[in-house]
Order: C-alpha cells, then structure tokens, then sequence
C-alpha cells in the first residue's frame, strides 16, 4: 500500500474494574486520512462519524507510527512501535520478532471477553486478499468473517488511470452497479450487526475493518 496510513478507532469500552463488562466495538478503516467533517473537511459528507465523534473523544494530534499500513496496524494492535516489532515494510509478521505478543483482542480474551475480526484489521493486499485472512494475526481471535462482495468478482471492470501501475496504487475507480450491501464493506457492516446480534448475551470485543476508501474506488 503507497498511500499514507491513519487508522481511525473507536473505543467503546471498560475493563474489568466496573461491575459489568461493556461491549467492545473496534472500526477500521483503509487510507482515510483525516476527511471527515468532524476533522473539518468541508467537502466529506459524513454525519455518522460526525455524531460519533461529537458524543465520544475525537483526538485532533493523534498521528501513525509509521507511513505504512502492515507496521500501523501491528503496532496498534500490539501496542509496541514498530522498530521493537521490526515491522518497517508489508511483507514481515510482528510474531517473527516477537512470537509472545500479547494483542489487544487477546487481552480482552484474558480477562473474559470473547474476541471476533470481521474484514480487514491486520494489514491486506488490496484488493488482492479480499475475501482470505490477509496478513492475519489467528491467535487474536475466536471467529474471522472475510466477505468478499461485488468490488473483487467485478475487478475487470474497474479503470484504471495509470495502467503502469496496478490498481491497488494507482488512480483507479468503478461506478458500480448493484447495492451497498453486494459490496465488500456493506457485507463488512452486515456480518458485523450479525455477530453483535449473536453475542449479545456475553461480553464481546469485535473487531470490524472496512477495505475503503483505499484504491480502487468503488462505489454503487
């Protein structure tokens, strides 16, 4: 992945300090930025996000670890920086230089709470891993859902502006026919509202991680 990395996260939860453990829902998103209303863009329509941050904490100097999206994403999940993980690049696992890594879903599974990954939390190949584990951590979770929507199995029909490049990093875009819910990240919000709807009854940390807008850019 060329494009700088921010990963927006949203913390809903407690430990174990209060009487009852509180649901955990983890949001991810791929080569957002800051172009939210909420972070004053004037252009992104985005009044979900916007309602989200103004009844929660929105942290206006919160920068990544690393311009990158495999040593990002293991830092936050592992909470060590990227040079005591020895992640600098997309091709290198946290668990080869620190095999005992202690991640953030494992330690709410430590202390009782039961841990789901739904898309992309770990770093993928995209749009090439959509639908696998990707660069997956199997240890830090009790369930994986990996959909996999229109935007992959319609990929021949996605332009591409710089045909030099794949269209992983290059401007690439698809008008897409069909609806949200046939896309890859409308699956994503789907199996995710499943899953908090299966585990209502115990305390659960879930993990939800939507491939866009990295490029291509698709959009019904």
């Amino acid at each position: 992945m060329r494009l700088p990395f921010l990963f927006p996260i949203i913390f809903l939860f407690c430990f174990s300090g209060f009487a009852q453990k509180q649901n955990v829902l983890f949001i991810a998103a791929d080569d957002l930025s800051c172009a939210l209303g909420c972070y004053g863009d004037s252009i992104a329509k985005t009044p979900h996000l916007d309602r989200l941050a103004a009844t929660g904490v929105c942290f206006l100097k919160a920068y990544n670890q690393l311009p990158l999206c495999n040593p990002t994403r293991a830092s936050v999940m592992t909470g060590l920086r990227p040079d005591t993980i020895k992640v600098y690049d997309l091709d290198r696992h946290f668990r080869d230089e620190v095999p005992d890594a202690v991640t953030l879903s494992q330690q709410f599974m430590k202390h009782g709470w039961w841990a789901g990954r739904v898309g992309k939390v770990y770093h993928y190949n995209v749009p090439a891993s959509i639908g696998t584990d990707g660069f997956d951590d199997p240890p830090s979770w009790q369930k994986t859902i990996n959909p996999k929507g229109r935007d992959k199995t319609d990929e021949h029909l996605i332009y591409n502006a710089e045909p030099h490049r794949k269209i992983s990093a290059a401007l690439s875009w698809l008008a897409a026919e069909g609806k949200d819910e046939e896309q890859t990240d409308g699956m994503i919000a789907t199996e995710t509202i499943k899953l908090m709807k299966q585990k209502k009854d115990e305390p659960f940390f879930i993990a939800t991680g939507f491939f866009r807008p990295h490029t291509p850019y698709v959009a019904p």
